[in-house]
């Protein structure tokens, strides 16, 4: 059987999508924030009369757009998610991903999967991000539910639900699969090896030698007229208005400092803080036993050392160090604030266990001296005035621009900045120092589409903006038969020029195959190639279509590559992969993953066609707060 006939037989669609491309998941459990909604918001959506709230899909929104803004970095790519449509085609993609975790999580109830109490503990105890030394630490545990802002029920409850639909998952899985045999000759064909040599032959002498009437460039254009079609099209000019235009008006005084540092030193306080030390313990009893032994005079570090269930801090006898305010769970910081330096308090119950809390030693917030946040006071002036500054110019370039608009020449002398001016363009390719949102679509959609006409300042990012005029526009229409001769001609010649020196190519292989070595014909160095790495993905595919050599036989193909050249590919062995053991099982991984995905999507397609699915649709249209 030849490769690619072999590579269809052993793998069906998705496995191929999946090992030969890029497969985006099609659905993401997007967080915990899922199961922190409030009960009483206005619905986002209802699945089957269970409602998504509104707060739930503003947690998840927020959370996406920060992740894409942190992820785009640069001014101008950040610029784009404040577009309205990437707005609403982020919040459409979030609201899909609640609704498909919504029918997950209906379905896993109507196969009844449960998850025990005990398998939430044994997740949480061995969860790397809770463990200080490879032991549990239920100190990192109460830290990471205080900076998410949970308790450990509402937790317990999140991991609960994302346990059951990795059981799902985990089950859809092993609903299909490879057999051992079917996985090693697929890996055998993926990572195949071919030893080739390339003769390769350019087209520009042969085309050199064609000619093309003015016939066929006429013939050519009336028959493929919607080749030539020509997008709407402007030339601009612009002034590019940044911070440099003010910076250089900026100087931060000394009486600005000392105002501002006046002004805000609630800011520059040092926040108080607390050297505790706990005992804790899992009922009240045994917290209420504790407390009465030391009252009567027990040592309060020997009895953490022995009965503390916190056993890091039991350790050091109960000890948590230095803590700030504000950092503690409300109901302990309280409980600690009320008791005296050198005394403990009565048993605290702090999200389900017990705490006797002493204060060994308190700091109250201190006032950080001038010198010492000096360079952070300078730093917050200086954006402050920049901005003041940059207005200032801005508002005169707006000022200038609406009142002269025979040209940007004033409105640029205002800011000490010259008019550039681009080239033709589309809306799809906006030169990069103008691919704005808002850029784009004043040029094409606003008033100042036709020309002659000054925009208003347009803001691209922190004291960033731009100011357009179109000084030529060209609508859309198909080019003339003269604006697209020399594109024809180029096109005919290069097809004729093909023709040719692939006939040859053909023919020189038919006395390869005889034994007999054309001249024109010169391979170069053998090469390695695998399928797997697709070098060219044209050459790659002939190569790999080719039969293999018998009997020690080369075998010879006539081709053409990606970049235009015609090749004569001789193939002088086949080696198949031998992947090893480690590539193998993650080859495995991946099309069990894969298979997973094409029924999860089904399911999903399945679920959603039979569910009744009500939106909030103003939710989708709403911009970023």
């Amino acid at each position: 059987m030849l490769f690619m006939e072999k590579m269809h037989h052993l793998a069906n669609s998705w496995v191929s999508k999946a090992i030969l491309a890029a497969i985006a998941i099609s659905f993401v459990v997007s967080g915990m924030y899922g199961y922190l909604g409030s009960s009483t918001d206005l619905s986002a959506a209802k699945v089957n009369g269970e409602e998504i709230s509104q707060q739930q899909f503003q947690q998840h929104y927020n959370e996406a757009y920060q992740r894409i803004s942190q992820q785009l970095g640069s001014t101008e790519l950040a610029a784009v998610v404040d577009s309205p449509e990437f707005v609403s085609g982020l919040r459409t993609q979030v609201m899909n991903e609640l609704i498909d975790q919504e029918l997950m999580r209906q379905y896993s109830d109507e196969l009844n999967l449960a998850v025990s109490d005990d398998a939430i503990k044994r997740a949480i105890v061995t969860t790397p991000a809770f463990q200080v030394d490879g032991k549990f630490s239920n100190e990192a545990y109460q830290l990471f539910l205080r900076n998410n802002n949970m308790n450990a029920d509402t937790y317990a409850q999140y991991l609960r639900e994302a346990m059951r639909l990795d059981q799902l998952q985990q089950g859809l899985m092993g609903t299909n699969f490879l057999t051992p045999n079917q996985q090693n000759e697929f890996a055998k064909a993926f990572f195949q090896e071919r030893t080739v040599r390339l003769a390769k032959f350019s087209l520009a002498n042969e085309m050199a030698k064609q000619s093309v009437t003015e016939q066929e460039i006429q013939d050519y254009y009336n028959a493929n007229k919607a080749n030539f079609a020509m997008p709407e099209m402007v030339k601009v000019q612009y002034i590019d208005l940044t911070k440099a235009i003010a910076e250089k008006n900026v100087t931060v005084t000394d009486v600005e400092i000392q105002q501002y540092y006046q002004d805000h030193k609630s800011e520059f306080m040092t926040k108080g803080q607390q050297r505790l030390s706990h005992i804790q313990v899992a009922t009240e009893k045994d917290a209420n036993e504790i407390y009465a032994a030391l009252q009567s005079g027990a040592d309060f570090a020997e009895l953490a050392k022995t009965k503390s269930t916190d056993k890091v801090s039991a350790a050091k006898g109960g000890e948590l160090g230095w803590l700030n305010t504000g950092d503690l769970p409300q109901n302990f910081e309280d409980a600690a604030v009320a008791v005296e330096v050198g005394h403990f308090s009565s048993p605290v119950n702090v999200d389900g266990s017990f705490h006797i809390i002493k204060v060994d030693e308190r700091k109250g917030s201190v006032e950080l001296p001038l010198e010492q946040v000096r360079d952070q006071i300078v730093a917050a002036v200086r954006q402050d005035l920049l901005a003041k500054a940059f207005y200032s110019v801005e508002k005169q370039v707006a000022d200038k621009a609406f009142e002269d608009q025979s040209s940007l020449k004033a409105a640029a002398a205002v800011a000490g900045v010259e008019v550039k001016e681009t080239g033709y363009f589309t809306r799809r390719d906006l030169p990069a120092e103008l691919n704005f949102p808002t850029i784009g679509s004043a040029i094409f959609d606003g008033d100042v589409s036709q020309g002659n006409v000054n925009s208003e300042p347009m803001n691209v990012g922190e004291q960033h903006s731009i100011v357009v005029r179109v000084v030529d526009h060209k609508a859309e229409g198909t080019k003339t038969l003269e604006e697209a001769k020399a594109e024809i001609k180029d096109f005919l010649t290069r097809q004729k020029a093909e023709k040719v020196v692939l006939e040859s190519a053909e023919k020189f292989v038919t006395d390869l195959q005889q034994g007999n070595v054309p001249e024109a014909v010169n391979f170069g160095a053998e090469e390695k190639w695998i399928y797997a790495e697709k070098k060219d993905p044209e050459l790659n595919n002939a190569i790999f279509a080719m039969p293999k050599p018998e009997n020690g036989k080369t075998t010879y193909k006539a081709t053409k590559a990606n970049n235009g050249e015609v090749v004569i590919v001789a193939l002088d062995a086949v080696k198949d992969g031998e992947p090893g053991e480690k590539l193998l099982a993650q080859l495995n991984a991946q099309t069990l993953q894969a298979q997973a995905q094409e029924v999860q999507a089904n399911l999903l397609k399945s679920l959603r066609a039979k569910a009744k699915v009500d939106i909030n649709e103003s939710l989708l249209k709403q911009e970023t707060e």
